[in-house]
């Protein structure tokens, strides 16, 4: 995996403001939204080159890291869902493996009451977070394990925190050829030609995902007027999005089921267009030169109408169908 940020300086000519030796990062963001934790992993890596640096994040965001070569430790803390309660399970995991360290400082992107528990009463290590109060009082009243507290990371304001300074930040994650010939044999073992557009289908889940209904709809309509190759892909780890399309998929669709994060990317690199209502993967998809409709940004010219994005399965389809119908003609020019 190639990873890339935009341009960036560390402010003050380089001088660190919290000066550390071990440090621990924090982000209990679900995979999607956590995505920008690699571009401030490497603005961190860059202040910190001779640091022990680990991180405490989901599945697939650690094994991005990894393979960056960003971080010398990740502790994972698995599938993180939206707006869920707390896993008593991931606090346990969180806690004993970050005890095995001496950590100086820990960067908390998303504080949540058991990691405030962990860095200031456990670790009883200097703590950066966005916000001045801390949550450790809800975590030992109970409140914040009852409430889950599913807090939006605030990645900027830490990072400002640092004395660092994102100029053009952005996430750009490349898959290496192996990546890319794997995903390539599946979609051959599954019977593709090679021929057929792939449309990859991904959500970001919880609350406000566009219904599972509306990317069934979707999937059926492509592959019955494009004969395209549908493929649904979960978070790394995870098959509850493929588990809920399953019997409302087409009988051509390939299920990308608990993948690698370099799976998902691979997938991404090769769809003639990825359909999601997850923002920070469709940034990733454009970077790569992946046709995008970002229903989440659809969603923006909208009123949200409950619980779900108020985007229509119409409204999809037909810019599907431009992109699709463009992906042909250049393909028959080139020819």
């Amino acid at each position: 995996m190639v990873f890339e940020v935009g341009k960036s300086h560390l402010s003050g000519c380089g001088a660190m403001v919290y000066p550390a030796n071990s440090i621990l990062v924090v982000d209990g963001s679900p995979f999607g939204r956590s995505l920008s934790l690699l571009p401030a992993m490497k603005l961190i890596r860059e202040a910190y080159p001779r640091a022990f640096l680990a991180v405490a994040a989901s599945t697939g965001v650690c094994e991005l890291l990894l393979n960056a070569s960003l971080v010398t430790e990740t502790i994972d803390l698995g599938v993180i869902r939206p707006a869920a309660e707390t896993s008593f399970k991931r606090v346990v995991r969180l806690i004993r493996n970050a005890r095995r360290f001496d950590f100086d400082l820990v960067v908390d992107f998303a504080p949540k009451p058991e990691t405030q528990f962990l860095s200031r009463l456990v670790l009883r290590a200097r703590t950066i977070t966005p916000s001045r109060l801390p949550l450790v009082i809800e975590f030992l009243t109970g409140a914040g394990l009852r409430r889950g507290g599913d807090r939006a990371p605030d990645y900027e304001s830490v990072l400002r925190k640092l004395g660092l300074e994102a100029g053009g930040n952005r996430i750009a994650i490349t898959p290496t050829p192996e990546d890319n010939a794997r995903f390539e044999e599946l979609l051959a073992r599954n019977g593709s030609r090679g021929g057929e557009p792939v449309v990859v289908l991904y959500t970001a889940g919880g609350a406000d995902a566009w219904p599972v209904a509306s990317f069934a709809e979707i999937a059926q309509r492509l592959a019955g007027n494009f004969n395209a190759r549908v493929v649904p892909a979960d978070e790394p780890g995870d098959q509850t999005f493929t588990s809920a399309l399953e019997a409302l998929l087409p009988k051509t669709a390939i299920k990308l089921a608990e993948p690698r994060a370099l799976a998902l990317m691979a997938a991404v690199a090769r769809a003639s267009v990825l359909i999601t209502d997850e923002r920070n993967l469709a940034a990733v998809a454009s970077g790569m030169g992946t046709p995008v409709i970002d229903v989440a940004g659809l969603a923006g010219a909208h009123s949200l109408r409950g619980p779900q994005i108020s985007v229509t399965t119409d409204e999809v389809y037909e810019e599907a169908c431009e992109i699709l119908q463009e992906s042909r003609s250049a393909g028959l020019f080139r020819r």
